[in-house]
């Protein structure tokens, strides 16, 4: 059997490219990537009631990002890839004992603006 193609999407990156964050109080936040040549605006988009896997297609895209980051700077300065390691995108079992013991901490609760720090 043929494997399935798939919609894919190559975003060609340059010096001006930018990503940005919108949050909201009455709706859900906004990510998106902006490139200069050729234009493309890509907006990640949520439903208006989000689920568990919303969240934690949110963390495992922040983790993703990051480890990009991280490559593309040691790439940038002419040093090798890490090793591949699993990138941990769950809050840690001291975190989550955090939240359970003091679920009062002012750092820890919802912001008056309706988001949560969660991380």
């Amino acid at each position: 059997m043929p494997a399935r193609r798939v919609p894919a999407l190559a975003l060609p990156v340059d010096p001006g490219a930018g990503v940005s964050f919108l949050g909201y109080e009455n709706r859900t936040p906004l990510l998106t990537i902006a490139t200069g040549r050729p234009a493309l605006l890509v907006t990640l988009t949520l439903p208006e009631h989000l689920e568990a896997g919303h969240v934690d297609f949110a963390r495992q895209l922040a983790a993703k990002a990051w480890a990009y980051a991280v490559a593309v700077e040691r790439w940038y300065r002419g040093l090798p890839l890490l090793p591949e390691a699993p990138i941990p995108y769950m809050l840690t079992a001291k975190a989550e004992a955090r939240l359970d013991a003091d679920p009062e901490r002012p750092d820890l609760v919802p912001l008056p603006s309706g988001r949560e720090v969660t991380a």
